[in-house]
């Protein structure tokens, strides 16, 4: 990929990410955190609509941590690629997976997971060692999924005999526990497994996430192993053990699987370039299989808003629960009515987010 079309897809994605936060109607997640929460994520998006109106305005942290998480993860990227064609189409990947765009997109705290976990990665790298503590902190901080980050650094520290790491690792898990901060187990083996599955497989699209389970598993039994390699199999390893038995939260692990994509696109280069040309055509049919449903992706969730605003209605199914509420306030401002009596909570929420409030 030349520097051109790279600076052209970028502003692309920067486009795209505007244009969705500023378009698309609140989500019932977003409007529940907004009036029902005191995270990090409600205390944002306050924060923001005191200076900016409307969806845009709680989203406009979380936009900007998207586009910069894309800037970082260029430099992490960078750090683990030798060739510079190659960087660039990694970080394209990366920013135009359903899982980025949305993540930019809507208020959620697996933005900021993203970030930090980025930035940990760069000061890691160039032994930025208070960049480092300030960056785990971050995580220790807004996440109580976290203690896979940390449990991550413990297998990698003791591997390569980095006694620093291990010592933070260890003090930051301690105090998670003490905190009673940590991943709830339990439940009964009913299917989750099969549900983790497709929602990675929407995460990453479906092609690209088998061969991220091909891939990470390769790389874990015949190959060495990077700080990346450990982050994003333990991860995957933990969420496989744990929806065998429980349902689990989706964000407090696709942050740490999503930067797979290096070692994943490194195989990939790698595999491709060791064989003759007559012997290559099978992974690139396979690289442009993946990289069509990547786009197919992408399509559905810029054409939702769009097919939304000319018909007046909610494109697909799955998009109900956000663009209906948002449908049904504009129909009661015209009615001239200002409350409104649902047994939806999270509906209930999204209506208050445009001024109609619950009847007594």
């Amino acid at each position: 990929m030349s520097t051109r079309y790279f600076s052209l897809l970028f502003i692309l994605y920067i486009s795209i990410v505007i244009g969705l936060a500023y378009f698309i109607p609140i989500a019932p997640h977003e409007a529940k955190i907004f009036f029902a929460s005191n995270d990090i994520v409600s205390k944002l998006m306050h924060l923001s609509s005191n200076y900016f109106y409307g969806t845009f305005g709680i989203r406009i942290f979380f936009v900007l941590a998207g586009i910069l998480s894309v800037g970082l993860f260029y430099i992490v990227a960078k750090d683990n690629l030798q060739n510079t064609k190659d960087t660039m189409s990694v970080t394209m990947i990366f920013a135009f997976l359903p899982a980025i765009i949305v993540g930019s997109v809507v208020a959620n705290i697996s933005i900021l997971i993203l970030l930090f976990l980025l930035t940990y990665l760069i000061a890691h790298k160039r032994k930025w060692y208070l960049l480092e503590i300030l960056s785990a902190s971050g995580l220790w901080y807004i996440s109580d999924g976290s203690i896979i980050f940390f449990l991550a650094l413990v297998f990698y520290s003791i591997m390569i005999r980095e006694w620093r790491t291990l010592i933070m690792s260890i003090l930051f898990i301690s105090i998670l526990y003490f905190q009673h901060r940590w991943i709830e187990i339990g439940g009964k083996p009913i299917g989750h497994l099969a549900e983790i599955f497709g929602l990675y497989g929407v995460i990453f699209t479906p092609f690209l996430f088998l061969f991220f389970i091909f891939t990470i598993n390769a790389i874990w039994i015949r190959e060495p192993k990077n700080i990346i390699g450990y982050i994003a199999f333990t991860a995957f390893l933990i969420t496989m053990l744990l929806s065998i038995r429980q349902k689990i939260t989706i964000i407090d692990f696709a942050p740490y699987m999503l930067i797979g994509i290096i070692p994943m696109l490194t195989r990939y280069l790698t595999s491709l370039r060791v064989r003759l040309s007559q012997f290559q055509s099978n992974y690139k049919r396979g690289f442009l299989l993946s990289i069509s449903f990547l786009f197919i992706g992408m399509f559905i969730i810029i054409s939702t808003p769009i097919i939304f605003y000319v018909k007046n209605k909610s494109p697909y199914n799955f998009t109900n629960k956000i663009y209906k509420p948002y449908l049904l306030a504009q129909k009661l401002k015209k009615e001239n009515k200002q409350c409104y009596a649902t047994k939806e909570l999270k509906e209930r929420y999204q209506l208050q987010f445009y001024n109609i409030n619950p009847c007594k």
